[in-house]
Order: structure tokens, then C-alpha cells, then sequence
């Protein structure tokens, strides 16, 4: 991202408001993450339907309702695994299909690599979020932690966020050393 479109992301919103944003949240219950509309100004509302909160007119609690997402972690690493056994396909002639220790070798590999990719994500997503929940939806043989939703500032840093995580999943690049360890298991003989 160039400066120029970092400095348009911070200027969406008045800082002061992302202090109170902060501030006021709800952080717990089903209304997580929402800002209680009674704590804001009208300027205040208005500016954050500018940014993509929605307001939300619940009788007993009217709150702005930030923009939000939920990342599927389990789904994420599924997909950056099978990218990258694409590009190894390609990358390698006769690369695949690997079976036995070789095989399990390259699933640590994959999954070492995914760690990484995954840290780097959280760090940029929390960045961009200002709150962030676990959900406990997920299927028997998903990790608990599989499923997290994060309540942005504002819908650009939503969908800029979003964007990283399509990046995030990708094969590693040509340079990566990851295709050094690749292509020593391609040469190794059982």
C-alpha cells in the first residue's frame, strides 16, 4: 500500500472517534463490537454511516454496527496448502504425487510455512480491527480457534484487510527459501 492511500485510510475517520470507538464498545453479548448510538452525536452517526457502519435501531439498545468479517483460519490454511501443492506441481517436473515420509515431510513444510503466513495476517488484520471475537461454531474436527470475526474502523480498511488474506494464502514466491527445502525432497531418493 503507498502512503498516499495509508494517509486516505487514516483520514476516513477523526481520530477522536477512533478513540471513542474504542471506548465504547460493546465487548460482550450479542451485540459485540457495536457502538451504543446513545453515547454518540449525530455528526458523530453520520460520520460512520460515511465509513460504512450501519445503524441499527434494536428497541431496547440502538446501536452503529461496525464493518465486519469473519476469517475462517481452517479454510485460509486449506487453501494456502493447495496452492502451494499447485505451484509445486508446476514448479517440479514429476513433483507429485509424493507419498510416505516425503509426503509428510512436505505437509510439516506446508504447515510450518502457513504458521508464518498466519502470524503475519493476525498482526495486519488487529491493525486494521479495533475489536475481534472467537467464534464457537465450528465443526468437530475444526481446530476451536478456526473462526475469528474482526470489527473494523471502516469498510476500506475491511476490504483492504480482506485483500491481504487473498494474498496471504498464495504459493511463496519463486525467491522464498521454501523451494530450496522443496526442491531437496524432490531430489531425495527413499
Amino acid at each position: 500500500m503507498s502512503l498516499i492511500e495509508e494517509r486516505h485510510i487514516e483520514l476516513e475517520m477523526d481520530a477522536d472517534l477512533k478513540t471513542r470507538i474504542e471506548t465504547l464498545c460493546i465487548r460482550d453479548g450479542r451485540l459485540f463490537g457495536t457502538v451504543p448510538q446513545a453515547s454518540l452525536t449525530t455528526d458523530e452517526v453520520m460520520q460512520l454511516a460515511r465509513v460504512g457502519w450501519h445503524k441499527r435501531d434494536y428497541q431496547d439498545t440502538p446501536v452503529m454496527e461496525p464493518p465486519q468479517s469473519t476469517i475462517d483460519w481452517w479454510h485460509l490454511k486449506a487453501q494456502h496448502r493447495d496452492q502451494t501443492l499447485h505451484a509445486i506441481s508446476h514448479r517440479l517436473q514429476q513433483g507429485a504425487p509424493w507419498i510416505g515420509t516425503r509426503q509428510e515431510i512436505l505437509e510439516e513444510l506446508l504447515a510450518s510455512t502457513w504458521d508464518v503466513q498466519e502470524d503475519e495476517l493476525r498482526t495486519l488484520l488487529h491493525a486494521f480491527a479495533f475489536a475481534s471475537l472467537w467464534s464457537h461454531e465450528e465443526a468437530a474436527e475444526e481446530a476451536i480457534e478456526s473462526r475469528e470475526t474482526f470489527f473494523f474502523y471502516t469498510d476500506r480498511m475491511r476490504q483492504t484487510a480482506l485483500k491481504a488474506t487473498q494474498y496471504a494464502v498464495k504459493a511463496p514466491e519463486p525467491e522464498d527459501p521454501f523451494w530450496e527445502m522443496v526442491a531437496s525432497l524432490h531430489d531425495w531418493t527413499e
